[in-house]
């Protein structure tokens, strides 16, 4: 499974990672698919292709919901999983609906205010920092623990992308914040509305040229503003 879209595509669906492309609707979503037995492989080749299928597909639909790459499921499995949150999937594509990504990355050199963030990750698969209290509870408490869960699910960008947040928020309808990891430097999602996203862009690449710690790319499908439908 590639995506939900709220629409078909404006051109009939073209070839997955090894066969066609599907439309499976299922209640207010349409889930793009292609057959096959087994999860396919997580290489370069294979990732890159599984990126490109989707960009493809957003360029061809008001709203599109991009699924875990490897997503794997059987007919009643989908059918059981997407009709059990229509409301939500519905709402995902709201705020989707006519926007895209731009994706910022900033080496840890150029950004000393991410270190307090160290042992903790967005909301894509998050790890509350370690040792945390909640104001006014104790370490164990349950109004301790709902605060340190509600702050790694929307972990806050440090100081050191102010300026840069700033400048872009005239601009940003959404903006996600993913803290450094093993394999991966700080970095800041901006939903942008597609009528803005030049603008963006030339702002971006300005901002981008007078800091070489910072990089943009976009715009993207909306990846790190889709619901975990599945």
């Amino acid at each position: 499974m590639f995506a939900l879209v709220d629409a078909p595509p404006a051109s009939r669906p073209g070839k997955g990672l090894s066969g066609s492309l599907g439309l499976r609707r299922i209640g207010r979503a349409y889930a793009v698919v292609e057959r096959r037995a087994d999860v396919p492989p997580a290489e370069f080749g294979t990732l890159r292709r599984h990126h490109e299928i989707v960009r493809e597909l957003a360029e061809q639909v008001p709203a599109i919901l991009p699924v875990r790459f490897g997503t794997l499921l059987d007919t009643d499995a989908l059918e059981e999983a997407l009709t059990e949150r229509d409301d939500d999937i519905e709402d995902a594509f709201a705020v989707v609906r006519g926007r895209v990504q731009f994706t910022w990355r900033r080496g840890s050199k150029g950004l000393r205010g991410s270190k307090g963030s160290k042992g903790s990750r967005g909301s894509e698969g998050s790890k509350g920092s370690q040792g945390s209290e909640g104001s006014g509870g104790s370490k164990g408490s349950g109004t301790a623990y709902l605060l340190e869960a509600a702050r790694a699910a929307r972990p806050v960008p440090p100081a050191g992308w102010r300026s840069l947040r700033s400048k872009l928020a005239p601009l940003v309808v959404a903006e996600r914040y993913q803290p450094a990891q093993a394999t991966m430097p700080d970095s800041l999602y901006h939903l942008v509305a597609r009528d803005s996203a030049i603008r963006y862009a030339t702002l971006g690449r300005a901002l981008a040229h007078a800091d070489p710690a910072l990089a943009m790319t976009g715009p993207w499908p909306p990846f790190a503003f889709a619901a975990d439908t599945l």
